[in-house]
């Protein structure tokens, strides 16, 4: 059986190669292949950026056996799709072949574009919501509105919606099974995106020469194209502690437009001697290895749907900052989220933490046993229960 899954994931195609590829491990080759539990093939509709050649160490391959890709235009900001807008539309009219079913990772603007268009085949599909739009597009209010009015109405159409959240999404954007009733044609789950193996856990933190030596704390972004992952309150926090004298170092994860933007905003701030900026890694073994090296991870998000890199965090023991929007609640406990702009905030809970590592200690147990409950075979035998759900209205159908 074949499936279409329409992603916002950014795709990059080796031109020389003729191969696909992604910025980070996140959309590698095992994250497509988690559907290929239960279908036969995967059609992954996805933007792609043209570049004439990868660096393999940074990259991740994205493809793989059973799993191809159909491309779409790399269109990005409010021109690129206000221009692009017709030559999306008539792409997606050629797009859906023979797929027996599909899956739209949203929200994103291309993805309810083809959705328009699959729904006109009359084949079972489902929705898979990763993040709240009013959130995810901040900087673009009349895009918020809009993709929030949109996933309202099609988490009520939908044969199958899966939340990243547990509560959060499912409040704000019920599927037709939440409002009125499940069936078989009908259903809803909740699982997140994350890839998480065991091998991937670290072992509860032991903090009792903190209070003598420098704090390391850690912040991860794949995408460092806005300020949506908080780093301006971020470097403004560490000028605070070194302000109240806190030997402190920063270590950001990430790359993106912007990235040069904070990197010089650190040399504003008198903090460029404790404050790194690593880019990318598209080994999760190299990332692992720096949340060890870590001792806590400062994440003061503004939107999210349940951040994976909190949940990773997590996993290796660290304690962790971040802020209360969406699914985060389902991660931290309410003294460990501050408001995203409360620099204030973020410094003093620092200083107490430094202070107190019998606290940074029970923290990290704490963390490790609640991300336990996304290591992957825990979350693969939820999602295979929603894909077979899909399934099984293609069977019943014909």
């Amino acid at each position: 059986m074949k499936l279409l899954v329409m992603s916002d994931a950014h795709i990059v195609k080796d031109k020389k190669k003729g191969k696909y590829w992604c910025r980070t491990a996140v959309h590698g080759y095992d994250f497509w292949k988690r559907y290929l539990d239960v279908f036969d093939e995967v059609n992954v509709v996805a933007r792609v950026q043209q570049v004439d050649s990868v660096n393999e160490e940074i990259y991740a391959l994205a493809e793989g056996p059973n799993v191809k890709f159909t491309e779409l235009p790399f269109i990005r900001g409010t021109k690129g799709y206000i221009f692009g807008f017709f030559k999306l539309k008539s792409l997606m009219r050629n797009i859906i072949t023979d797929e027996d079913v599909a899956i739209f990772r949203v929200p994103s603007l291309p993805t309810f574009m083809l959705l328009n268009e699959y729904k006109k085949t009359g084949r079972p599909y489902g929705l898979e919501v990763i993040v709240d739009p009013k959130d995810a597009y901040k900087s673009n209010k009349v895009a918020a509105v809009l993709l929030t009015g949109k996933l309202k109405k099609e988490c009520l159409k939908a044969n199958g919606v899966s939340y990243v959240t547990q509560f959060f999404l499912e409040k704000k954007y019920p599927s037709y099974s939440i409002k009125y009733h499940e069936s078989k044609y009908h259903f809803d789950s909740y699982y997140s995106s994350i890839k998480l193996d065991k091998t991937f856990f670290g072992v509860p933190r032991k903090y009792e020469d903190i209070t003598k030596r420098k704090i390391k704390i850690i912040h991860i972004a794949s995408a460092i194209n806005s300020d949506i992952k908080g780093h301006t309150t971020l470097l403004k926090v560490v000028a605070g502690l070194k302000e109240r004298n806190v030997n402190v170092e920063l270590r950001c994860i990430g790359d993106g437009d912007r990235r040069k933007y904070y990197e010089e905003m650190s040399t504003k701030l008198g903090i460029s001697d404790c404050v790194n900026f690593l880019g990318l890694f598209s080994d999760k073994n190299d990332l692992r290895n720096e949340l060890l090296e870590s001792d806590l991870f400062v994440f003061p998000t503004q939107g999210e749907g349940l951040p994976r890199v909190v949940i990773e965090a997590m996993a290796t023991g660290l304690p962790c900052l971040s802020t209360p929007v969406n699914g985060v609640p389902e991660l931290l406990r309410k003294n460990d989220m501050f408001d995203p702009f409360d620099v204030e905030g973020f410094i003093e809970r620092i200083i107490y933490l430094k202070s107190n590592p019998r606290e940074m200690e029970e923290i990290s147990l704490r963390n490790i046993n609640k991300a336990l409950e996304y290591e992957d075979s825990v979350l693969q035998k939820r999602r295979n229960i929603f894909y077979k759900r899909l399934r099984n209205i293609v069977t019943l159908l014909n």
